[in-house]
C-alpha cells in the first residue's frame, strides 16, 4: 500500500511538470517572466556649471567674510580696533551668582565667533570676574565657570581651542568700585581681550 502510494505522488508530480512545461511551450500561452520589467531612472540633480561641491575658497586675510556682516558692518582684520563698530563691545554681563549666558550676549558672541573664526592667527583671553560678595575661592571658581561658558559659546561657532585662554580673576579687579546692585551688576562679567589688538 505504501509503495502505491509513493508512486502515486512521484506521478502526479511528473504529470504536473509536463503539464507545466507544455503550457509553457504552447502559443498563446502568457506565461509570466521571472525577469522584471525595466525600472524608470531616477531623476538627476540639476546641474550648477559654476559651482564645485565641497570645495572651500580661502578668503585672503585682509578681506570681509563672505556675508560677513555684523549688525551691517563688514568684518575686516581691523574691525576689532574700530571703536565704532559693533566688535568694540567686548564684555559679557552674568546675573548674580550665574555662569548662564543670555540670548542677547550670545548674539555679540557669535559676532566675535566669526571675526576669530576668519582670522585663525587671532588669540583672545576670556577674563571671568565676579562682584564681592561671596568667597575668594567661591568667586575664582565662579569666575573660571563664567569664562568657560563663553569659550564654550565660541567653540561651538566655530573658533579653534587654541584661539583662546580662560582666566579667572573672580573679584579681585571691580569695573566699578562702587556697593549696591548697580555696582555688582557691571563686575559679573567675562571681558573678550584680544592679545596684541587691545
Amino acid at each position: 500500500m505504501r509503495s502505491f502510494q509513493w508512486v502515486s505522488k512521484g506521478a502526479l508530480a511528473v504529470a504536473m511538470a509536463a503539464t507545466l512545461t507544455a503550457c509553457a511551450t504552447s502559443p498563446g500561452v502568457d506565461v509570466p517572466s521571472s525577469r522584471p520589467a525595466e525600472l524608470p531612472r531616477p531623476p538627476e540633480p540639476p546641474v550648477q556649471p559654476d559651482a564645485a561641491v565641497g570645495t572651500v575658497q580661502p578668503v585672503p586675510q585682509n578681506s570681509s567674510i563672505d556675508s560677513g556682516l555684523v549688525s551691517g558692518a563688514p568684518i575686516t582684520r581691523s574691525s576689532i580696533n574700530d571703536p565704532s563698530h559693533p566688535l568694540a563691545r567686548r564684555i559679557i554681563f552674568f546675573d548674580y551668582n550665574s555662569s548662564a549666558i543670555g540670548d542677547d550676549s550670545i548674539t555679540l558672541l557669535e559676532q566675535h565667533a566669526r571675526y576669530l573664526a576668519q582670522f585663525r592667527d587671532v588669540r583672545v583671553r576670556l577674563e571671568g570676574h565676579t562682584d564681592e560678595r561671596g568667597s575668594r575661592e567661591f568667586n575664582i571658581a565662579l569666575g573660571d565657570n563664567r569664562s568657560r561658558s563663553v569659550a564654550r559659546v565660541l567653540q561651538l561657532q566655530g573658533v579653534d581651542a587654541g584661539q583662546f585662554s580662560t582666566l579667572s580673576y573672580g573679584e579681585e579687579v571691580p569695573l566699578d568700585e562702587g556697593q549696591g546692585e548697580s555696582a555688582w551688576r557691571r563686575n559679573r562679567r567675562v571681558e573678550l581681550v584680544y592679545e596684541g589688538l587691545n
